[in-house]
């Protein structure tokens, strides 16, 4: 369970690291969320400060559910399988939120970023909830 929360948590960022390298070749074409920025007059500025913000938050996020699952080992079997689901669905709520706030063009960026906030409250209420029950 443990290896597939990491798997769940890393996967995202592995291929978030692969980005740069191909945004910088010469040949790469642009994704289609920068051109809809560009034609929208979104804030570029805002938008990728807020995704980076966005990132480190989940970075941070990723860090507290590693050393929570190492920790939850001691617990019972069954009550560790349901605080892992319960944080695994919270957890994906908010990467998908995350998705799409990277992909927002203007029509869309307010709703994506109530959508990021409601998804990241909702994972640290489940964060609160299953660590108290597992104390």
């Amino acid at each position: 369970m443990n290896i597939l929360l990491r798997c769940i948590a890393i996967a995202p960022f592995a291929l978030l690291g692969a980005l740069p390298a191909i945004a910088g070749s010469p040949s790469a074409p642009r994704p289609a969320a920068y051109i809809e920025m560009a034609e929208a007059n979104i804030s570029t500025n805002e938008h990728s400060t807020y995704v980076q913000k966005a990132q480190a938050e989940l970075q941070a996020w990723k860090v507290k559910l590693d050393d929570f699952g190492a920790r939850a080992k001691d617990k019972s079997k069954q009550a560790r399988k349901a605080a892992a689901d319960e944080l695994n669905a919270s957890w994906a709520k908010a990467r998908e939120a995350s998705a799409k706030l990277e992909s927002a063009g203007q029509a869309d960026w307010d709703s994506a970023k109530a959508s990021y906030k409601t998804a990241t409250d909702e994972l640290a209420a489940t964060w609160t909830k299953v660590r108290a029950e597992l104390k």
